[in-house]
């Protein structure tokens, strides 16, 4: 088994210089004194290009621990969401942006994981103090960690932000629990998904468990909300995720 090993960069001053050095692009080309038309057409064009100009390995995002993952599955699941292979993403990191970075979330360990350029191709997992949110899969996620007002009963870390309604946003907080099974004198492992739906409305985080839940925070729809659980039963049972994403946004068009 491999040791624990942490990857950090002593006193690293490209923070700043990242964040100062981005600004003086703006401004430059701003008054056209240097011809990086095509770096300049977004933000993150422009991230990019200083991030690839001092080499990504050298970023403050590559500290962690390394990632590790043992696992002996015996069904198709694993650990990760959607999948276990790194996708593009984007990052905010102790409030700065990077921006087509290598991802993959460890949703059973709620773990953000990163392939760094260090060393070779290694894996981190990113310290969850300083992720504020990241985009993996065309989906957002925010680190509720860093809300006071999240109930200390309620789970925290990473969660996809899917929808902010007119007077409510709602989360999805997605996870797995594992079961150890014993064959001859092997231990495997099976994952099972599982979610948990959060609404923030009327200044505090509420848990949806249940239907009569959701219409004690919108009396007034208590018949539409009947009527979409009624006309949407097979939906509910073969994606709950996707059933309380669009009751969601049908309650928002209301």
């Amino acid at each position: 088994m491999l040791a624990t090993r942490t990857y950090q960069i002593p006193n690293n001053p490209l923070k700043n210089l990242r964040k100062k050095s981005i600004e003086i692009l703006f401004f430059a080309i701003f008054f056209n004194f240097y011809n990086l038309h095509s770096q300049s057409s977004n933000q993150s064009s422009v991230y990019n290009w200083f991030d690839n100009t001092i080499k990504k390995e050298n970023l403050p995002i590559n500290n962690g621990k390394l990632h590790t993952n043992f696992d002996k599955l015996l069904g198709a699941v694993d650990r990760y969401y959607i999948s276990d292979k790194f996708s593009p993403g984007n990052l905010g990191y102790e409030n700065q942006g990077y921006f087509d970075v290598s991802l993959k979330y460890d949703i059973y360990k709620d773990e953000l994981i990163l392939k760094s350029q260090e060393e070779g191709l290694i894996e981190i997992n990113l310290i969850k103090e300083n992720v504020q949110s990241f985009k993996l899969y065309d989906k957002k996620f925010v680190n509720l960690n860093f809300d006071k007002q999240l109930p200390s009963n309620f789970r925290g870390g990473y969660y996809e932000e899917n929808q902010t309604g007119k007077n409510f946003v709602f989360y999805i907080k997605h996870y797995k629990e594992k079961k150890d099974i014993i064959k001859g004198t092997e231990t495997f492992v099976d994952y099972y998904y599982k979610n948990q739906f959060l609404l923030f409305t009327q200044g505090k985080y509420n848990l949806i468990n249940s239907k009569n839940e959701l219409i004690k925070l919108f009396p007034n729809e208590k018949d539409k909300i009947n009527d979409f659980y009624l006309m949407n039963r097979n939906l509910k049972s073969e994606n709950e995720s996707r059933f309380m994403e669009n009751l969601m946004r049908y309650i928002n068009s209301i």
